[in-house]
């Protein structure tokens, strides 16, 4: 009756999770109440992992209350998590199983891991479960941590932990195709065509809005003669003819021909301005978990 109790709450948080519709900037929230239905633990992690550049940043449910501890352990994970692929989250070692770290060492063995003298045991960590995805040149990492004593993750928690990846990719798919479209036009223009100057842009964002030449050098301040420059400066650099390919362009052209990192992008959740954000793979920084 239990275990059926459980998968039923499970069931009922997928549920909610396609019901949310949630953006990139609110999917980590909502898999993290995944997570929680699906596997008792006392923290999970979520982390992007841009594969060209290979940073990442990472969002806990939970977070170690020291900063030093914190700034440590992120150094320490960053030091060791190539010595192996389930610390690194290699997307072709997990395939689409979800793993333990006790799949692959005792308790003996895990006491005596650079990685967990350093950066997990030092905070109480000890047990672990992941999953990763691949998508749009990043690898999604969900993980969720037990505190040192408790139990490794059971069969069942796996299970539903692989059934879980399967509805996440499908969503995080939309989470970020939707936050594409919510982009403000100026948003998008600075992706769309970096090679636009600021005025440039404020006369391709009025074009897309169907001013006409008079009304944008009305709006803007400045010469007719001075609009007309700019829409043929627009209508270059966009790559169209007239005032539809702009505005086409402008709301409906893709802004990426391949996503940079989310944490660059104005507004996101991971800029420095977000929730929390982490070290580059390449700094020692750290971790810091920013309320």
């Amino acid at each position: 009756m239990q275990l059926d109790t459980v998968h039923n709450r499970f069931e009922r948080r997928l549920i909610d999770l396609y019901a949310a519709e949630p953006d990139l900037h609110t999917l980590p929230r909502e898999v993290f109440e995944c997570v929680d239905a699906a596997a008792a633990n006392d923290m999970v992690a979520y982390a992007e992992f841009h594969l060209d550049s290979s940073e990442f940043r990472a969002e806990f449910s939970r977070i170690d209350p020291d900063p030093e501890r914190r700034a440590r352990a992120a150094a320490a994970f960053l030091q060791h998590s190539r010595s192996h692929p389930f610390w690194s989250k290699d997307p072709a070692f997990f395939g689409e199983r979800a793993l333990r770290e006790s799949d692959f060492f005792s308790d003996e063995e895990f006491m005596a891991l650079p990685i967990a003298q350093e950066a997990f045991l030092p905070s109480g960590a000890h047990r672990q479960i992941a999953f990763v995805i691949v998508h749009e040149g990043y690898a999604l990492s969900v993980s969720a941590h037990r505190a040192l004593g408790a139990p490794a993750f059971s069969d069942a928690e796996r299970d539903r932990l692989e059934e879980l990846r399967a509805h996440v990719a499908r969503v995080y798919r939309h989470a970020l195709e939707r936050s594409v479209r919510e982009m403000p036009p100026m948003e998008r223009l600075i992706h769309l065509c970096p090679d636009l100057t600021p005025r440039q842009r404020d006369v391709a964002r009025w074009i897309a809005d169907g001013k006409s030449n008079e009304a944008i050098a009305q709006l803007l301040g400045i010469r007719l003669d001075t609009v007309k420059s700019h829409v043929r400066q627009v209508f270059e650099k966009l790559g169209v003819d007239d005032r539809l390919g702009a505005a086409l362009a402008v709301h409906r052209r893709p802004p990426f021909t391949r996503l940079p990192p989310m944490w660059t992008l104005p507004g996101s959740r991971w800029s420095p301005a977000g929730l929390r954000t982490n070290a580059t793979a390449g700094s020692p920084a750290a971790a810091s978990g920013n309320d």
